[in-house]
């Protein structure tokens, strides 16, 4: 009974560890494909600005542009939890380049940040 009992908890584990193995697969893929989409709009942008005689941007400047933001307040989905604040269900993140990040193999890259604007939060409490 005791040995049954391992070898059912080894599996589980296993197919756990295979789900696991699995979503991470998908996650990557996704984040891959997050990633080439905002490489591919940034190029057109920075394109379009070098035709307009614009040389003074950084991408993430024309990313708030094109998403029409201005001026507004943004922050990653933890940023506006720690101010007391909650994403409003349905909401999807601007994507931006995020701060530069050393990888363990020793190159340096810039992550997609997810942000999202005081228009797509509410506050719990009235007086913030």
């Amino acid at each position: 009974m005791y040995n049954n009992q391992i070898f059912t908890t080894m599996a589980r584990t296993k197919k756990t560890t295979t789900a696991q193995a699995a979503e991470n697969t998908n996650n990557a893929s996704k984040a891959a494909t997050l990633r080439a989409g905002l490489k591919t709009l940034c190029n057109s942008l920075a394109e379009l600005a070098k035709q307009a005689g614009r040389t003074d941007f950084t991408l993430n400047q024309l990313l708030r542009e094109s998403y029409n933001l201005q001026e507004q307040e943004l922050d990653t989905f933890e940023g506006w939890k720690a101010k007391g604040a909650n994403v409003r269900k349905g909401q999807h993140a601007y994507l931006f380049w995020g701060a530069p990040v050393e990888s363990k193999n020793g190159f340096t890259y810039c992550p997609v940040a997810f942000k999202f604007s005081r228009e797509q939060v509410h506050f719990a409490n009235a007086n913030a």
